[in-house]
């Protein structure tokens, strides 16, 4: 890795782990989704002693790469699964992805709306987003009243042209198009009580996808507060 693109991964890494910290509290499980080599989730293991950290990654050498790493630096509070973020059934408290490419997106934020989990993502390669088995699009009522699929697909290659190289106009137009892409990513998960969150990193050169989406659960009633406490208890 170059020193120019060590520093802007530091930079990534820096607002999403920043975003997390203001939400998690001791004894969350965090869930690193999509993990690659752990660049984020042993950041988070590191920042967070007070809660377990959970990579899923279904590649078995960036998963080892990893664990190798996370053992060097003596964490205890991480755990690593290899699989598809699909198979993992267990309970957490917020869930990251940092540059999901293309649906990915919408599968950790799918995972988590499931689980009532918060989640910060980065997303990436709009241009690959389109008509799958488990999504359609566009995702929001809203979207759907205005925009058809094709016309929304459109929009996802154009949410794609933010390249450095580009003309500064062209990219204008890609930033704005990745907003308008989350946006109907924002208001499908706000059906479901989320409160959402779409922010651009900082610096915004930091990367050509540089939205950050943060999304926050719907508030537990007060009998789901005391069941979760009771079973706190029963752990410690």
């Amino acid at each position: 890795m170059s020193n120019i693109r060590a520093v802007r991964k530091r930079q990534q890494l820096n607002n999403l782990v920043a975003m997390v910290t203001e939400i998690a509290r001791p004894g969350y499980t965090v869930v690193d989704f999509c993990s690659g080599t752990g660049h984020l989730g042993i950041v988070l293991a590191h920042t967070l002693p007070d809660c377990q950290v959970i990579l899923i990654e279904n590649k078995e050498e960036s998963l080892v790469r990893a664990q190798r790493r996370g053992a060097e630096l003596g964490l205890k509070n991480i755990g690593f699964i290899q699989a598809n973020l699909d198979y993992f059934t267990g309970p957490f408290e917020i869930g990251v992805a940092l540059h999901a490419c293309g649906v990915a997106t919408d599968m950790v934020m799918e995972h988590c709306i499931k689980a009532r989990a918060a989640f910060v993502i980065s997303p990436c390669c709009y241009g690959f987003i389109q008509n799958a088995i488990k999504f359609s699009f566009p995702k929001s009522k809203r979207f759907q009243e205005t925009l058809t699929s094709k016309e929304h697909m459109i929009l996802c290659r154009f949410a794609d042209q933010t390249a450095v190289q580009l003309h500064p106009e062209r990219r204008l137009v890609g930033k704005q198009c990745m907003g308008l892409v989350d946006l109907d990513r924002s208001w499908a998960a706000e059906a479901h009580g989320y409160s959402l969150q779409v922010m651009t990193m900082e610096p915004d050169s930091c990367s050509p996808k540089n939205n950050m989406l943060l999304g926050k659960p719907p508030h537990k009633s007060g009998q789901e507060v005391d069941a979760g406490q009771q079973e706190a208890a029963l752990h410690n």
